[in-house]
């Protein structure tokens, strides 16, 4: 073969490779996914778990604010002239009904010493006079201290009766139909505690500007220490118990002005719809669902519902405590 040949025969060879070469543009552009198959393979689904409809007993309960009072209050007043004695008693003890609480000496018992002459017993007056507590209760101020010149009628402190503690209620007049006397009510403490009550008087009067009828409300049951004008909830059953359709609270949405009420219904193992809900008895855990009627095979999302769009892609996963199980 000649070098002429030679030459022919490696271009030739050169020209097969390049042509049996990839382009590198076209391959990048054949490995690379489709748009709507990335979106779709990065794209996240939220974890959500699901439950079902279930039938509760269920009380309207309404549910406004009170505050703690002593209605009554003794005061202790001078029965003569003269000067405060020891001890004197501290703000906060508690006093029994015929308690001496304060004691006086008077002036010319002070002068005379009348209170150190023995012996004498034709001299019964020794000068001493002590003031008593009419009621149990617990004193609320101590106006004068040992060794105070006091007048006949000054007071001299204050007790709060323990027998008239209760709380006012304010009632908005558009509720008055669901407030009478001798209802019975919960006293919620503000540590958690739950004291039983009723409706004792309604008040002659009403706050004009926010328009509210005052109530008292007595507690049926023990009553713990409680310091006057203590902020507390006060329960009262607005319907008797019945039967409902309910659904945890985590699973109701509501806007911000809570006037519409939605769940998220499962289609399918993997998404969820919105669906508007008309609410109705509220408690703690529950709430009462009116409308639509959904069926126990309904699947609702109970948790990771929050956000959601209208038609989203879900996970669902089991509870922790269905995993502990």
């Amino acid at each position: 073969m000649t070098f002429l040949n030679r030459l022919f025969f490696l271009l030739a060879l050169t020209s097969l490779a390049a042509c049996g070469a990839k382009d590198p543009a076209a391959a990048d552009e054949a490995a690379a996914p489709a748009d709507g198959e990335e979106e779709a393979a990065v794209k996240p689904r939220a974890l959500v778990t699901v439950g079902s409809i279930q039938t509760d007993t269920l009380t309207d309960v309404l549910r406004l604010s009170a505050v703690s009072a002593y209605a009554a209050k003794d005061a202790l007043r001078a029965t003569t002239t003269g000067y405060m004695l020891a001890p004197t008693p501290v703000v906060g003890q508690q006093v029994r009904a015929g308690q001496t609480v304060f004691t006086i000496q008077t002036k010319e018992s002070k002068t005379l010493h009348l209170d150190k002459l023995t012996g004498d017993p034709r001299l019964k007056f020794s000068g001493i006079i002590p003031i008593k507590s009419a009621r149990a209760g617990i004193l609320a101020t101590v106006d004068k201290l040992a060794g105070d010149y006091v007048q006949d009628g000054e007071q001299l402190g204050l007790t709060y009766d323990k027998s008239r503690f209760g709380f006012i209620l304010d009632v908005p007049v558009t509720q008055l139909r669901y407030v009478h006397t001798g209802q019975t009510c919960r006293i919620l403490l503000p540590d958690g505690r739950v004291l039983p009550g009723r409706v004792a008087e309604v008040l002659a009067t009403a706050d004009v500007s926010i328009q509210t009828q005052r109530y008292t409300i007595r507690p049926t049951g023990p009553v713990p220490d409680l310091p006057e004008n203590l902020a507390v909830q006060v329960e009262l059953d607005k319907t008797a118990p019945h039967l409902a359709r309910t659904l945890p609270r985590g699973a109701v949405l509501t806007d911000e002005t809570q006037t519409e009420f939605w769940v998220m219904k499962l289609l399918n193992d993997s998404t969820a719809v919105k669906v508007p809900v008309t609410v109705g008895a509220q408690e703690k855990d529950h709430i009462e669902i009116k409308q639509p009627a959904f069926s126990p095979k309904d699947r609702i999302l109970l948790s990771g519902n929050f956000g959601l769009d209208d038609t989203a892609a879900v996970k669902v996963t089991r509870p922790v405590a269905a995993e502990k199980e």
